[in-house]
């Protein structure tokens, strides 16, 4: 099947048609009979017609072999950023600080091949796809890509439809993602702020944290998240709670290279957008880079606003990861059991007990040799990481960079509902 597209009036395929070759047998046969010309029959003028007629004949035959050959036209980007924000919920004015502080640090040019989209849905507007660009002068352009009529944008298939229209509008060679809401990490649609689970604690914290995707009550879990995701990414930044934990990053390997999330709560004012951009775009994003701003941002503050944790995973080297975790948990099933929790490092406050610290708990139950293959799997995958001492009132004192839940036979709904994930299939810590 090819692809057709249209580039300034041009109308270029990927891949040779009988278009092109037949288009070739016209010009060449063209050229034939201008070669053959009587030269003693035809003035000055038409020599110089002759031999500009060739010229025109080469270019074009190089540009149609051109354009077969090369799967990215000139016209096409070289790097688009997409900065997906569902904040048509309680961080709605989150959102317009971090889109205003956006603005200050790197923009891409007018006519640069990097391009920055902002999707914002927030409160009390219907949602809209901005394009922005720096003028030569520095001034910032907000330049409109689509406008929407009221719709729920932690929903897959809005998210999906939003992707699809940004890679028509801007074909590229890379793309890189940047989800902005609510999140709960893997757990099930409304569980995390529900009660029946236990006994229900008042948040004094709950108006600074962002606890993906909630509009209007409505969630999107990480399978539909998946789904919705409909081309491979370079990167996907999570700018939301508990998402750094290995079913999500698992579940989502195949869809991005790398993977920046936090297995803690993020603080509402979230990234440091002025200042994270420009590693982004450089012609390797310097993911590394963007962390450690994130980590200096939080650690610059004081009391519980010093409060972070992030870390860069690398998708490829999880399969390795789950294939030795998975050995150690046939090995020491009956140990999770008997597991004291109180000695497993948490990443939860209040009752909220499904965040753990995966590096903390394999050290719990494996022998020496195990925890060795182990963390040597496990560096591959978090390539980098960073935490503060505290997060609000949590101690950190041992960091992995990856939370993990812990089977508890108590929990019979979330047991199952956890053996649907594809780390699970893998790792087999519930069987």
């Amino acid at each position: 099947m090819y692809r057709l597209s249209k580039l300034n009036g041009w109308f270029t395929k990927d891949s040779p048609s009988s278009f092109s070759i037949s288009s070739l047998y016209i010009i060449r046969k063209f050229a034939k009979k201008l070669l053959f010309l009587d030269y003693q029959s035809f003035n000055m003028n038409l020599r110089i017609f002759r031999y500009t007629a060739l010229i025109l004949i080469t270019a074009a035959v190089a540009l149609i072999s051109s354009c077969e050959k090369n799967p990215f036209n000139k016209d096409d980007y070289r790097k688009v950023i997409i900065l997906y924000m569902a904040a048509n919920n309680n961080l709605s004015s989150y959102a317009e600080q971090n889109i205003s502080t956006l603005k200050g640090g790197f923009i891409p040019d007018k006519n640069s091949r990097d391009i920055l989209v902002v999707y914002a849905h927030l409160a009390g507007s219907n949602p809209k796809l901005t394009r922005l660009y720096k003028e030569s002068d520095g001034t910032v352009v907000e330049d409109p890509v689509a406008a929407y009529e009221d719709q729920n944008s932690a929903n897959g298939d809005v998210l999906k439809a939003v992707l699809n229209k940004i890679k028509t509008i801007f074909p590229a060679r890379e793309y890189g993602l940047i989800l902005w809401s609510h999140a709960t990490g893997w757990l099930p649609q409304g569980y995390y702020n529900s009660t029946f689970q236990g006994t229900y604690f008042e948040d004094p914290y709950a108006g600074i944290v962002k606890s993906f995707g909630e509009d209007r009550g409505v969630e999107m879990e990480i399978k539909e998240l998946k789904s919705a995701l409909p081309y491979h990414f370079n990167f996907i930044i999570f700018d939301c709670c508990f998402m750094g934990g290995i079913e999500s990053i698992y579940e989502l390997k195949d869809k991005a290279s790398y993977i920046v999330a936090s297995p803690t709560e993020i603080l509402a004012n979230g990234f440091p957008y002025r200042d994270i951009m420009n590693p982004l775009f450089q012609s390797k994003s310097n993911l590394e880079e963007a962390c450690r701003l994130f980590y200096e941002y939080y650690n610059s503050l004081s009391g519980v606003h010093q409060s972070a944790t992030i870390a860069l995973y690398k998708t490829d080297q999880l399969k390795q990861l789950s294939n030795v975790t998975k050995t150690i948990f046939n090995s020491h099933r009956d140990k999770i059991a008997t597991l004291n929790m109180g000695n497993i490092q948490p990443y939860f406050r209040l009752n909220k007990r499904w965040f753990w610290d995966l590096g903390d708990l394999i050290e719990a139950i494996a022998t020496p040799s195990e925890y060795q293959n182990f963390n040597t799997a496990l560096n591959n995958v978090v390539v980098a990481k960073w935490n503060t001492e505290y997060f609000i009132d949590i101690k950190i004192e041992k960091f992995s960079g990856i939370s993990t839940y812990i089977q508890n036979p108590s929990n019979s709904f979330l047991d199952t509902f956890y053996k649907g994930f594809d780390w699970n299939f893998d790792a087999e810590m519930i069987k």
